[in-house]
């Protein structure tokens, strides 16, 4: 006889007010997480930075800090000691502890969203958190964002595991937490919401579900920072208006070096991974090499280093000239690629709104000379810049103008932000990206497979062909996901599979009675790629590029016309040719 186990709420509570108290437990543990982290980074640049090099970076205001760069009397000389050393202690601690802890933590937790029903491991949180600590303090260049998003995100994990909750619902649970923590760090309630809810797909859909308990989480993460540090933005930027629309163009034509600019910092990073991972050396060894570097980077251009908002504070008043800023932007990209990408931990926001402020008050400038009646204001363009830049590196353009608008409200340069932030987005392809766990849409992710594939299913039922009753719904939709044909009926040995229409295809633009299909195989389902819907198939239908078919028919047939389909489309050839798998349990 099975036990019985005790629930651990109420039935009296609903599963919304269940959802939205857990959220507010998530978001007072994100808030006060961020406060740890923030005390441990500040613990850690006195220590590797000021002690032992003999150096300390300008701090921002509405923390506390000065703008004020200083130095030993032996200058920048103990810069790569300071960061070979931290990269060394924080290799250790990832590649010993928790090796699922290098690099950004934000894609960390979109890959346990998407493929790992929304758990992370309790220990992940404490090894990211204290490496990315030591790496930033250091002096590498990363962001704050990526530890304090898994500590939330860790929290809400472990809560579910220890609650027994669905995996649904521990996924909201590690978003909000996500949630709790970004918009804490950066007072960006809203924009940390948001961010967690545009993060997941690399085209522009969004996780509704998550959104009421990622803003409770936040706003509750906000309020405990604020209280301890003050409230209103991060940043001191001038309070004005847009009101030249002559301006416009401009502001297009930065958001298309923005993007030109994020595809860049996209490929030099991904290099500096693919690079790293490729030595045969130990790999704690290789965040050490990669802090010497930056070390060495820094003594020339230390504006490289650790998290920079001292002088992101700078740039928004206007004290850098136009050249120096492009050096700032180019150097941050190596900086952060050699970093993050040799194995070292932090996140890639921090980094990635300095590069686009940078880029953009210096492109500001450059149009200030060029066009001197039209009255450009460079440090406008720099906020634009910053939203810009990260909305086409990450693809979240919504959230990226809602957590630059409030880290540095500048609420009156709405307008441009839209602008910039929307065709920056749209510029870059969808498959460049810095979260390489996102997902194109929602279709693409496991989690909602299983809504296209029951369509399908229904429809095969009425086509009268039969599915074991012993298979689970998401056992099938799950062998589909990965391009192997499923055998639904072992004894007739009926196999269903799908296959993606690329534009090139001969059947794109054909109706389903023109194709060349072998007998007894049928087209049962179509998800249609401009709709995000099913279609039950016709004889007339028409088929279009990026239409997903789903087919059945006897194993020989199918199988032939794998064959086939395979040569005519060698992008499938991989996934295609596989063996058939039996959903059986």
């Amino acid at each position: 006889m099975r036990g019985v186990h005790a629930r651990p709420f109420s039935p009296r509570l609903s599963a919304t007010g269940r959802m939205l108290l857990l959220s507010l437990l998530v978001g007072a543990v994100s808030g006060f997480g961020a406060i740890a982290f923030n005390l441990m980074l500040d613990g850690a640049k006195e220590l590797f930075l000021v002690h032992l090099a003999g150096y300390r970076p300008p701090g921002l205001p509405s923390e506390g800090g000065q703008l004020v760069e200083e130095a030993a009397s032996w200058g920048r000389w103990l810069l790569p000691l300071a960061t070979t050393l931290g990269g060394l202690i924080a290799g250790w601690l990832v590649f010993t502890f928790a090796p699922e802890a290098e690099g950004h933590g934000t894609d960390a937790v979109l890959k346990a969203y998407h493929h790992a029903g929304g758990r992370i491991r309790a220990r992940v949180p404490l090894v990211k958190t204290v490496a990315s600590a030591i790496t930033i303090g250091s002096g590498g260049s990363g962001g704050r964002e990526g530890p304090i998003a898994q500590i939330g995100a860790g929290f809400g994990s472990v809560l579910a595991s220890l609650l027994r909750l669905s995996d649904g619902e521990r996924r909201m649970l590690v978003m909000s937490g996500a949630a709790g923590g970004i918009g804490a760090i950066f007072h960006a309630p809203l924009g940390g919401a948001l961010f967690v809810t545009e993060v997941l797909y690399r085209k522009l859909e969004y996780e509704t579900d998550v959104l009421v308990p990622a803003i409770v989480s936040a706003v509750t993460a906000y309020s405990i920072v604020g209280y301890f540090y003050g409230f209103g933005s991060l940043f001191l930027t001038p309070s004005d208006f847009f009101s030249h629309p002559q301006l416009l163009p401009l502001y297009a034509l930065l958001s298309l070096i923005s993007a030109a600019a994020a595809w860049l910092f996209i490929r030099l990073f991904y290099t500096a991974v693919d690079r790293f991972r490729s030595w045969s050396l130990p790999a704690v060894v290789k965040p050490a090499i990669g802090g010497l570097a930056v070390g060495l980077l820094g003594m020339m251009l230390p504006h490289v280093l650790d998290g920079g908002y001292g002088w992101l504070q700078m740039i928004f008043m206007n004290r850098f000239a136009w050249w120096l800023l492009l050096l700032i932007a180019l150097g941050k990209m190596v900086a952060t690629a050699l970093s993050i990408g040799s194995g070292g931990s932090g996140g890639v926001f921090g980094p990635s709104v300095i590069i686009g402020a940078s880029l953009g008050g210096a492109v500001g400038q450059v149009f200030a000379q060029l066009f001197p009646a039209l009255g450009v204001e460079p440090v406008h363009f720099a906020l634009v810049g910053m939203a810009a830049f990260f909305a086409a590196a990450a693809k979240t353009p919504l959230s990226s103008i809602v957590m630059v608008t409030e880290m540095t409200g500048s609420y009156g340069l709405l307008v441009p932000l839209m602008l910039s932030s929307f065709l920056a987005y749209l510029v870059l392809k969808p498959d460049v990206t810095l979260y390489r766990s996102q997902v194109p849409e929602r279709i693409d992710s496991p989690v909602h497979a299983h809504e296209f594939m029951r369509a399908a299913l229904v429809h095969l039922k009425e086509r009268g062909l039969p599915i074991p009753k012993d298979v689970p719904l998401p056992d099938v939709a799950r062998l589909l996901e990965t391009g192997q044909p499923v055998v639904i009926d072992p004894e007739g040995e009926e196999v269903m599979f799908t296959f993606e229409l690329e534009p090139e295809h001969p059947w794109v633009g054909r109706r389903i009675f023109e194709l060349d299909l072998p007998p007894d195989v049928l087209v049962i389902s179509v998800m249609r790629e401009k709709t995000d819907k099913v279609v039950i198939p016709r004889g007339h239908t028409r088929l279009e590029a990026g239409d997903r078919l789903v087919l059945v028919g006897p194993a020989y047939a199918s199988q032939e016309l794998m064959e086939r389909l395979a040569q005519e489309s060698p992008a499938q050839a991989a996934s295609d040719t596989d063996n058939p798998s039996r959903s059986e349990r």
